[in-house]
Parts: C-alpha cells; structure tokens; sequence
C-alpha cells in the first residue's frame, strides 16, 4: 500500500524554485515547448537516435519535461504511467516477466540500465535524486535479445541523466510538505574550458516517519534520509571525438517501515492481538474439551481446535514465543489491529553496522558509488565507435523487527548487509552500408560485466534457549548408569553411550557448528552453546558473475513503405558461488522418545509413558487402578533437560507406590510408579514463559536443541544465442505497423538461502535410477536451477492521428517458455516447516494485449491512458 504525504500531490504549488540570472539552453528549449500537438520524444532504445513512433517495438518515453509535468519522483509514480509494469519489492515486472523468487544467485528479468550502464539492482537507479537529474527514461517492453549486452529476458528500462553544458546555468529548488517533508535540489553547470563543460547537482531529501509507532520509547517508522552528490564532466576532444563521465557519490539513513497488523487472533477473540497464547497455532481436540473452539471450513466441515501447550506440542521453528504472551497493557490491542499504526522496537544504538548484539530495531543504511562514462568517435559520416565504461559499488544494511511488537522478552528480527562490486566495458559500432538489397543500418558490439555480490543474513531471537548454551542434562547420562540407577537395561546400545552421543554429539567433542568451523563440502552439525547475538540463522553466502555476450542488428530499409529487421546475440554466464551457514534447530524428540521415561525417573520423576505408548498405558489400565495417561515426547523432553517437571500430585503417586510395593496391583520388571497426570497440562516449566534469563528454559519447537552448519561452493556455466526478425510497415507518414519473433534468455543460478537449495550427493541419478539413494559420506552438494528462455511473437500498431493530437499506440504478443524459473514452497515433515524449492517450469505461455493513448485535446490539456492484460497459463503441471 503506497500513503504519501498529500502535500507532495501539490509540489508545483509547495516548489519555491531560485533560478540564477543565466540560464542554461536546456531550460530554454523546454519553455519553447510546443503543446499545441504531441511532442514526440527521442529514444535511444535501438543505440540511435528515433523518436518512439518510429521505434519498431512496445515502449514508454518520458522527457525531463514530462517527467515534472507528472510529478513523477520514483518508481512507483512510473509504474502508475506505464501499461503492463508493476513493481515487487525490490524489482519490477514488465508483462507478468520479473522475477518469481529473490535469492542471492539470481538474474533480473527486466534489466536497467543507467546512461547506457547495467545496473544489477532497479531500485538503484529508480530512486537516485528522484529523478531531478534524469534527462530522459525510456521503458521498452518484451525481450530485448540482440541490441543489449545484459540479458532482459523481460524488457529494459533505460535511465538517461542531464549533460553539462556550455552556458553557464543553475538552479536551487526546495519542497517543503506534511510529515517533516524537506527536499533540496541544486544543480550548477557550464564551461570550464572551451571544451571542457561541467554539471554539479545535489540533492537531499529528508521526511519523518508516517507509520505511527505505538512504542513509547520509539520514532515513527518508515521516514526518508536521503542524500546524493553528482558530478559530471563532458569533453569535446575535438569535432569527432567526446568524452563523458558521470560520478555520485550516495548515501540514504533511515528509520524503515514495519508491518502493518490489519488482524490477529481466532475464534472468539479475532481482531485483538493473542496475549494469552504462550506460542502461536491450535491442536485437535474434541467438542467436550474444556478450551474446545470449533472452527468450520469453505465445505461446511465443522472441526475443534484448542491453544498449542508450550514445552508439550511441537509448535514452528524455531520455537519462538508469541511476543505479546502476558501483555497487561490496553494500548497495543487496541491502537494497532486494523489500524495503520506499528509496533515496533527501536534503539538508537542499532543505526551503524555491524549492528550490536540485541538490536531489533527498524533501521536501513544504503551507500552508494558510481561511475557511468561514455566516450564516442565519429569516424565518418556513416560509421561511430562507442565505447561505455560502468562501475558500481554499494553496500547495503538493515535490520527489521518481524514480530510487530516491542516485546522485551522475545525480539525475533532479521538482519542484512548486501556488497556488490561491478565493472562492465561495452563497445558498439553503429554503421551504415547501401547495399544491392537496400540500406542497412546496422549496430554491433560486444559487452562483458565482471560483478561480486556478498550477502551476511541472519534471524535472531532474544529469548534464554537462544542466547544461552542448551542443558542436556538427563540426556548425556550413559546407559551404565542408568542400569546402576534404575536397573533398566539400555546397555544393548553400548554402557558408556547416551542419548546424545546416539545423536551424535557426545559431550566435549561435538562442540556448536558455527561458519568458522565449517568443513568444505560437507554439513555438520554439533551441540548447542548458545548465540549472543541470538542468532537462530545466519548465512554468508558470495556470487562471481562473470558474463559476455557479443550481438548484432541491422534495419534494411527494402523501400518507402518496408523495412526488414534481422538481429543475433550470443551470451554466456558463469556463476561461482559458495554458500556458507549456520543454524539453530531442535531434533524431533519423537526419534528418541523411547529412551526418555526411562532417563526420567533418574531425575525422580514417575515413569510416565508417552502418549505413542499404546502398550504400556493398556498395561496400566488393566491393573484395575483407574486411567493411565501419557505424555508427549517434547513434554518428555523438556523434564529430561530439566526444563520442566511433570504435573501431577505428588500424593496419588505415593499412593499407587504403595500399592506396588504391596504387591497388589500385579508384577512389573521395574519400580514403576503409577498416577494419573493432568493430561491437559502435562508439565510445569521451570522458568516463567516470559523470563529474560533461566539456565533451562523450556523448549517449544521440537525437543533436542543442536547446531547445524554448511560450506558448499559450485560453479557452472550457461549460454545461448538470440535472434530477432521483425518486419516493418509504414503505409503512409505517422503510421507503423510491425510483426516481430523475438527470442530472449536467462542464465540459470542458485537460490542461496534458500531452505531447499542444498541436497546430500549420490553416486548415481535418481533420473536414471529411481533407487538411487543419499550417501551422507560423500557431502553436500548445491542445486542449481537451469536457464531459463522465451520466444516471444508480437503485432504492433503506432499512429498519430487527428493532426498529431491523438497518438496511438497498441500490441498483441504471445510468450513461449522453455525452462520458466519458479519456486514451489511445500511442507517438509522432517523439519516441521516449509521449504522452498527453485527449478524450472515448462509448458508455460504468457499472452496479452496493451494499448497506450495520448490526446492533446488543447494547448494546455493533454490526456493519456493505457489499458493492459496479460494471461499467464502453466500448461504442463510443475512439481
């Protein structure tokens, strides 16, 4: 949902704009504006010049002077002017086409590109100086194969800045409006030498926060600090040769947006926040059950459901708390749900990276350098050199509070910092040949980009089962002793080994499975020894993409009326990556439940058979003394640890020992003790739910805390050749109508960070072999999607009609994907969360129709709409 500050809808009115007595040629041609008809702009889509209606493929362009006219200041005011684009969070799509999952590894499916410059990230280039700067921004529609040299699979966006000029020329302009709002814009230009001319602009935009933060110790969320300093300098070398350089320098600091809870709650109690929930999800239960809430489904099946028991039933990853458990407070309840209002946490001391242990607050940092130049020989009438330099680097830092609460207790949050390094070098040639066919135009080039991207990731807790190393407890006794102890006889499993070391992690020699201590090639895994920073995940993962792609295009002008448009392109990528992380997780108590009745008594606690215990629990019943009940595996678990004890009264127990030591209720191999537990409740946690520190807190994912950690690197290589045929027909002036084939490509990659990206290595193919199974001992191994390709056939009409007031623009195209990139996220039982796999798609068409119209209706009155529909089909099912 987009809220902007209404004042900022009248920022022609709210502008106080201070002009210097000299003014620049530039804004001198756009007071001449003729608005007597429509004004066609110059585009460079092709690599020459053309206006848009003689630009044989689906495109936007908006000038400097329609870019102020519009108000348009990022990419969301864009997006509301262009038929078929839409924005995600961090990308945009064009026709359908972007991208379906963001992971580090991945391409974009429509490329942007700045003064001629690949920028590996839309958001750079969409938000810079709100586009103060911006000379012009051309938006080309469908897959743009063969005339760039970053594959765009989806389309382009083309940023192209302000040049220097030889008059001397400047500008203040200051926007004032609600919230706080400030912007400040500057811009000086002119000569320095005969040849030599300069542009300094600077802009600086500041705004406070429009979500109200309910937290009283906190500032409104979601506010803009945003700051950049541009210098560009054009040389004229001499009448055939001139050179360009554009440099800024970036930097943006601020509070971000947080959630917003439109409801919360179940049953009776939705709509108001859950505070009586210690974690978050129902059970089954039947209608007789004292907290039974019945639910009923689209199909009018009714069912019963009851609050999940902390410490008893396994509740998500990685067993974090409802946040807002025993809040007494009216504030919060009433003031967030349904409302625009935040809750979120805030500390001024999380504001710089690296961010200190404990931070959970709402705070973004992003810096920015770059560098786009250009230099051009014309070297005759018919054939010009090009040659575009870019350079990129930025870093990228936030940490977000997931939990929309300012809990104290419980603070789960996620942490980011992104650095990207790019160079790309292009060369084109733009040449003319008059040939016994026809004229050609023709534009060749070749294009190579050499990026590294690193992104740190994190989840982090504040809770004592994170922050603090885990107490096994009962669970590293051996089984000898429990003989000794007990007289139950587990030393078939060996007399020095224990539930652990079973597991694996036998005392002092398994120690937490961190980044550092990774094994290349393999996963590992290890005890629990706590996170200070209550990290329950982190990755580090890196990305070298290295690519090249050489093309081709040429217009043969066959006569007045036709012209032929034949393209090919060749690219080729190369990703290195390597995937480094560590974790938190819980094993299923369930895998060792059969150990813990046993083990328990050693803490004097009664045996109590677990609920799986069909068994014993028939034994107890028959000897006459009443219902026996058990009790779940965490449940079990958590009074192994010495995290809970079971409840129950104390003096039935003495009771039902009595009458075994008597003998009176039949035999038994060992000193059983019978009672009958409180089945609803089932343990008393050592610790309150809520306590900040507690040396056995209670566990509430799954059971047995442990460490996990992973280091895993692949490289792979993809490449394909693009063509485009698209014949031209212009029947009489101010009208072209075109039917093109048009071929596009993305490289495949790696979905890292992704829970479903990694799979233990085979010695055979499961393609092959249905049989083939995993061998642990051989490692790990990433898994890489596949390229994805399109053939994309579009028609196209351009007209300009009712003496050039009324412009028409119109397309019908149809996508064919081979290897469409997608995600299915499903369950995993063995991790009791979801996961998500990224593989390739096939059968999948994308076909639409879009429509763009201009009216000039008077000198002062122009109206535009576009219309688009865009139906996407998976034609084979995707698993």
């Amino acid at each position: 949902m987009k809220i902007k500050p209404f004042l900022i809808l009248l920022i022609s009115s709210l502008s106080l704009s201070f002009t210097l007595p000299v003014f620049s040629a530039e804004e001198d041609e756009e007071e001449d504006r003729d608005r007597g008809g429509i004004e066609e702009v110059t585009v460079t889509a092709e690599k020459r010049e053309a206006t848009v209606s003689d630009t044989s493929m689906s495109m936007s362009a908006f000038d400097s002077s329609l870019i102020e006219d519009l108000g348009l200041q990022g990419a969301d005011d864009l997006m509301d002017q262009l038929p078929a684009t839409t924005r995600d969070s961090y990308d945009v799509r064009i026709r359908g086409v972007g991208r379906n999952f963001r992971n580090l590894g991945g391409d974009p499916g429509v490329a942007t590109y700045y003064n001629g410059v690949y920028s590996p990230d839309f958001g750079i280039a969409a938000s810079e100086n709100y586009y103060y700067d911006v000379e012009r921004i051309e938006v080309l529609r469908g897959p743009q194969g063969t005339l760039y040299g970053r594959n765009s699979i989806g389309g382009a966006i083309n940023y192209i800045t302000k040049k220097p000029q030889f008059e001397n020329g400047a500008e203040l302009r200051v926007v004032a409006g609600d919230y706080g709002t400030e912007q400040y814009y500057g811009m000086t230009t002119g000569p320095i030498t005969d040849d030599i001319a300069f542009r300094v602009t600077t802009f600086d935009a500041k705004r406070n926060g429009y979500q109200n933060n309910i937290n009283p110790n906190g500032e409104d969320t979601n506010s803009v600090n945003d700051s950049n300093h541009v210098l560009t300098l054009l040389w004229n070398i001499n009448d055939d040769m001139s050179f360009q350089i554009r440099a800024n320098d970036r930097l943006s600091d601020r509070i971000i947006g947080a959630n917003i809870l439109l409801t919360e709650g179940y049953g009776p109690n939705r709509g108001t926040r859950n505070t009586t929930d210690a974690v978050y999800g129902v059970r089954k239960v039947d209608e007789n059950h004292p907290d039974a809430i019945q639910f009923v489904n689209s199909r009018g099946v009714v069912g019963y459901g009851a609050p999940l028991r902390p410490g008893v039933d396994v509740s998500g990853w990685p067993g974090r708390y409802n946040p807002m458990y025993g809040y007494l407070g009216e504030s919060v309840i009433v003031f967030t749900i349904g409302t625009f209002n935040v809750s979120a946490n805030m500390d001024p001391n999380c504001n710089d990276w690296p961010y200190p242990n404990g931070c959970a607050s709402n705070h973004e940092k992003f810096e920015h350098n770059g560098i786009q130049s250009n230099f051009t020989w014309d070297i005759n009438d018919t054939t010009t050199i090009n040659y575009i330099y870019g350079y990129v680097d930025y870093n990228y830092d936030f940490n977000y509070d997931l939990d929309n609460s300012y809990s104290e207790f419980s603070q789960y949050r996620s942490t980011v910092r992104e650095d990207v390094h790019m160079m790309t070098h292009e060369v084109n040639i733009n040449w003319e040949i008059d040939s016994p066919l026809g004229y050609w135009e023709v534009t060749s080039g070749a294009f190579y980009m050499d990026e590294n991207r690193n992104q740190t990731y994190g989840l982090h807790n504040s809770v004592p089962s994170i922050l603090e190393g885990a107490n096994y407890s009962l669970l590293d006794t051996t089984f000898g002793t429990l003989l000794q102890y007990t007289g139950i006889d587990l030393t078939a499993y060996g007399a020095n080994s224990s539930v652990m070391s079973l597991a694996g992690w036998v005392p002092g020699a398994s120690p937490q499975a961190t980044i550092a201590n990774a094994t290349p090639g393999f996963s590992g895994s290890g005890r629990w020894e706590g996170q200070a920073d209550g990290a329950v995940y982190k990755h580090d993962n890196n990305v070298q993409n290295d690519a090249w792609a050489a093309y081709t295009q040429g217009t043969l002008r066959i006569n007045e009326e036709f012209s032929l448009v034949l393209g090919v392109r060749y690219a080729e990528d190369e990703k290195t990556v390597r995937e480094r992380r560590q974790g938190y997780s819980e094993l299923n108590a369930f895998e060792l439940a059969g150990f813990l009745p046993a083990l328990n008594l050693l803490a004097g606690s009664p045996y109590v058979p677990l609920e799986s215990d069909t068994a014993t629990l028939a034994y107890y019943s028959s000897l006459g003394l009443g219902q026996a009940n058990g009790v779940t595996a965490l449940a079990a678990t958590n009074v192994a640890i010495g995290a809970a004890t079971y409840a129950y009264d104390p003096a039935l127990v003495a009771y039902y020992q009595g009458l075994f030591d008597l003998g009176l209720t039949g035999t038994t191999n060992y000193a059983y003790s019978m009672f009958t537990i409180d089945t609803d409740k089932q343990i008393n946690p050592v610790c309150a739910i809520d306590a900040t520190d507690c040396a056995t807190p209670l566990r509430t994912y799954q059971g047995i805390p442990y460490s996990y950690n992973r280091d895993v690197s692949d490289k792979q290589k993809w490449s394909d050749t693009n063509i485009r045929v698209n014949l031209d027909w212009t029947p009489r002036d101010n009208i072209l109508m075109y039917l093109g084939l048009t071929t596009g490509y993305r490289a495949g990659g790696y979905a890292l960070g992704s829970t479903g990206n990694v799979r233990t290595k085979r010695t055979c193919s499961v393609f092959l072999d249905p049989t083939c199974v995993a061998d642990s001992s051989l490692g790990v191994e990433l898994l890489s999607y596949d390229q994805e390709e399109v053939e994309a056939i579009e028609l196209g009409y351009k007209g300009i009609h009712l003496d050039d007031t009324l412009q028409v623009f119109w397309s019908i195209y149809s996508y064919d994907y081979d290897g469409y990139q997608d995600e299915v996220v499903q369950y995993d039982p063995v991790r009791n969360t979801s996961v998500s796999w990224a593989s390739n798609a096939d059968g999948i068409t994308n076909k639409g129709f879009e429509m763009d119209l201009t009216w000039a209706a008077t000198d002062r009155l122009t109206l535009n709409a576009n219309y688009s529909y865009t139906e996407t089909e998976y034609g084979e099912d995707y698993y």
